[in-house]
């Protein structure tokens, strides 16, 4: 049996029932785009019946409703992501282990102290820290949908006390210019404010060109009177060196303890030059992450004291 509703043009349309959509389905087969397919399918026939804006509100209540809260728990407490898109998925998915070396870091913190994460993408680090007492978290993420991500974690895990979000780039000077987005959702990754490369040289597929006010780490800081952050992330998959040249001011400051930023895998002339850039400014490559990660890896520096390299 069938079920009659309207089409968006007012049509008699028929809704395939439950059982023609659930033998649709094959077993053992990639089911998850289909089926998602079909489901939505199913509400716009069932709500075609309303007034046009009543339909809409009810689409909308729907798509509401079935947002993910995936919960991790971690030895702070819990975790909850509200995920709104499903490349945002692998982020609370392989929260253990996509990046444990990140997580011990922020777990070694001494406190109180000021975290700042340039590229924080939907808050994974951020919100992680802000369950730590005696942390201030500052989050930047220019990244339209991402950060719309990452304040709404903050708001579902009742950090905002703790962590502060900002939608805006960081680079070596203040500027109005564009973010090239390889992918407008939230969790998407190889985005660079006014650059068209990503870390390895190549070239991002840009699907959008995203109007972004970016500042140097300096410039913020005097801007708003702000001291330096004790520990510092930089993962933008693009545009590190510059973010480095307009920092000179706080890598210098003695304040600052610790840099995480993301390195290539393979021994290349851009980690010579970023690793040297630290160097001078007092910091040695204290750990520096296992590789099979895309190409990419985790290089953690700490300042002055003698320390080994450890992989």
């Amino acid at each position: 049996m069938s079920i009659l509703s309207r089409s968006e043009h007012g049509r008699a349309c028929a809704v395939p029932p439950l059982e023609k959509l659930s033998s649709s389905v094959r077993i053992g087969k990639p089911v998850g785009k289909r089926f998602s397919k079909i489901l939505t399918r199913l509400v716009i026939g069932l709500s075609a019946v309303e007034k046009p804006w009543r339909r809409v509100d009810t689409r909308l209540r729907v798509a509401e409703g079935l947002l993910s809260h995936r919960r991790v728990e971690t030895q702070y407490g819990p975790l909850i992501f509200v995920t709104t898109h499903p490349q945002a998925l692998q982020y609370p998915r392989e929260f253990a282990t996509g990046e444990p070396e990140t997580l011990a870091w922020i777990d070694a913190f001494e406190t109180p102290c000021r975290f700042w994460d340039i590229g924080a993408n939907i808050g994974v680090f951020s919100i992680y820290a802000g369950l730590r007492a005696g942390i201030e978290v500052r989050a930047f993420e220019p990244a339209a949908a991402s950060y719309g991500a990452l304040c709404r974690n903050i708001e579902a895990n009742q950090l905002g006390n703790r962590v502060q979000a900002y939608c805006v780039a960081i680079s070596n000077r203040t500027e109005l210019g564009r973010l090239n987005l390889s992918g407008t959702n939230a969790g998407s990754a190889f985005n660079a404010f006014e650059s068209t490369e990503d870390y390895f040289g190549n070239e991002i597929a840009v699907v959008f060109r995203q109007g972004m006010v970016g500042f140097s780490i300096d410039g913020f800081r005097r801007l708003f009177g702000l001291p330096a952050p004790n520990y510092l992330k930089i993962d933008v998959d693009s545009i590190e060196e510059r973010i480095l040249a307009g920092a000179s001011e706080t890598l210098r400051d003695p304040d600052l303890r610790s840099v995480l930023m993301e390195l290539e895998e393979a021994d290349t002339a851009r980690n010579e030059r970023l690793v040297a850039a630290l160097k001078a400014a007092g910091f040695l490559l204290s750990l520096r992450s296992k590789g099979g990660r895309g190409g990419g890896v985790n290089g953690i520096f700490t300042r002055a004291t003698a320390c080994t390299t450890r992989t």
